[in-house]
């Protein structure tokens, strides 16, 4: 009877190897997720500014990419700078609104009456409440939508490189 034999050389490498795949992975996709972060900021903001044209571009220009890496988890998206008086308007943009809307008292000045320019003169405007149906016009979800598979690939495709590199494919 003949027996079996097993060469079990390099095991103990290909064990180090396999233990470095996940860090390796984590960091790939990390890397992967901020550029699709960036991509999808940009694609958002350009959706953005063809919707709202004549618009300041404020919102558009508002749009981060971030990025949190806790251990092995990334989470990576698009977000408004806190910091930006456009952050006030995203939400009503995206989503839209339907309410009432209380409008703060304040000055208004008036430059032209009856057709013809006036000297500016400021006329108090006491605060009131109003009705607002303004259906919004969503750019981040579509263009989440519309890059779905390019960013799944892109993911993909660096795991396989991240693979590859630690087990010398």
């Amino acid at each position: 009877m003949s027996g079996w034999s097993v060469d079990a050389s390099g095991i103990d490498q290909l064990r180090d190897r396999l233990a470095k795949v996940p860090t390796a992975i984590s960091a790939a996709l990390a890397d992967a997720m901020m550029v699709q972060a960036q991509t999808l900021a940009a694609a958002a903001g350009a959706r953005l500014n063809q919707q709202t044209k004549g618009g300041t571009g404020a919102l558009s220009r508002a749009l981060i990419p971030t990025l949190t890496v806790d251990g092995l988890m990334a989470t990576a998206g698009v977000s408004v700078d806190d910091a930006s008086p456009a952050a006030a308007y995203a939400a009503f943009q995206e989503y839209g609104f339907h309410g009432t809307e209380s409008v703060r008292g304040h000055l208004r000045t008036v430059t032209e009456a009856f057709g013809r320019a006036i000297s500016p003169v400021s006329v108090p405007v006491k605060a009131y409440d109003r009705r607002v149906d303004y259906a919004g016009h969503p750019f981040l979800a579509p263009t989440l939508a519309d890059s779905a598979i390019g960013i799944r690939t892109a993911l993909a495709d660096a795991v396989g490189a991240a693979i590859a590199a630690q087990l010398g494919a």
